[in-house]
This record gives C-alpha cells, structure tokens and sequence, in this order.
C-alpha cells in the first residue's frame, strides 16, 4: 500500500498559488478544453493541492477532486464556498465509487509516476471506467525527478505502452515543462514554456486518451 502520509508536510512547504499554476499547467488546461467545454464534468484524481481543479472550475467547470489524504481534501474544501461547481472529497483512486462514465474526462497529474507499473495500469483502468477521456500529465524521463522523493522515471515510449494495456488509445499527445532550460537564463522561462520546443520537448508528457475500442 502506498503511504500518502506526507503529502500534507509536502504541500504545506511548496508555494503553491493560482497564477503560478495557471503558467505552470497551461499545455494541460488547453488539451483538457479541446477535449470538451465549460460546463464539462471533469475529476481530478489525486488532487494534491486541488488548484488545478479550482482552476477549472473557476473556468466554468463542473470540477470534481478527489484524494486519499482526508486533509488534503479538507484544504481544497475552502474553495467549495466561492466555486458552488466544485466538489472535493476523499476517494479510493483505484475504487472511486462513481457510476460508469459519471464524468466527460478524467485527468491526473503528478500521480502516476509513484507507483509501479500494475498500480500505474489499475488506475488508468479505473478512469477509464468512470470517465468518456482519460488525460495524464506525467513526467517523461527528460527533465530531473525526486520533488517528492519517490517519483520514477519512465520513459513517453514506457508511458505508452502502460496506456496500451490499459486498453485505452491515445489521441492526442503533447508536452510541457522547460524548467531545465532556463535555470541559467529565468527570464526565457515565460517564453520556453509557451514555445514549440516545450509542447514537443517538455520535460511532462500530456496523454489524451480514450477507450481503444471507440476510437
């Protein structure tokens, strides 16, 4: 079993806020609105912080976001009272307890990479359950890892072939993330993160997928 214990320590020690956000998971938020538009229902699995689930549904959303750590989901439950259109709460990622196909997408990001490939498949597949379109945001081996501590390295060629044996197709596939590039020069971060090269070149890998079968 995967210990979520410190998740809440990480967190509180991160500067965490909308606009960096905003910049950060920009590639993110534009693969999920061609997707689908506002008032879309979209789940957040693994919501950490749950900004980027406010984000959306300070775009017009119908956010859910949903995580094992009870107190991180208490955090995220402040944001309830100015977006009536988010719902946080505590939830199984490998057993969410939603009906089939509750959701038009279903999307992650800095989740996947801590767990090992079996785990990694279970939970594509529980996404795949619940939502019309799985969206992964996932670190692709090009960029540095260990944020947190236990983060793998795995590969956009790994990556597919775990999005395979999910049974799900993947339909579009970008990218994001230029930090690497610019720690000498941080004044060309703004610019990178918005280039061709970082939609090609990111040190995140952005999978949008759906069910092989309705491709």
């Amino acid at each position: 079993m995967y210990d979520i214990s410190g998740w809440t320590e990480f967190l509180d020690s991160q500067f965490f806020n909308l606009f960096d956000r905003s910049l950060i998971l920009k590639e993110l938020i534009i693969q999920i609105r061609r997707v689908a538009n506002p008032p879309a229902k979209v789940i957040e699995v693994g919501c950490g912080s749950g900004l980027t689930s406010v984000l959306l549904a300070s775009m017009g959303y119908r956010a859910t976001a949903v995580d094992a750590n009870v107190q991180l989901v208490e955090k995220v439950k402040r944001f309830e009272i100015a977006f009536p259109n988010l719902i946080s709460a505590q939830a199984d990622m490998f057993r969410m307890g939603f009906k089939n196909r509750t959701f038009d997408i279903a999307f992650s990001q800095g989740v996947l990479e801590h767990y090992c490939d079996d785990d990694i498949v279970r939970v594509l597949l529980e996404q795949r359950r619940i939502a019309q379109v799985v969206v992964i945001d996932v670190p692709n081996g090009r960029g540095k890892t260990g944020d947190y501590g236990d983060e793998r390295s795995i590969s956009p060629f790994q990556w597919r072939k775990l999005i395979q044996t999910s049974e799900l197709a993947i339909v579009n596939e970008s990218a994001r993330g230029m930090a690497r590039w610019s720690e000498r020069q941080p004044k060309l971060l703004g610019w990178l993160e918005d280039s061709w090269l970082s939609r090609h070149f990111g040190e995140n890998s952005i999978f949008v997928c759906k069910e092989a079968n309705n491709v």
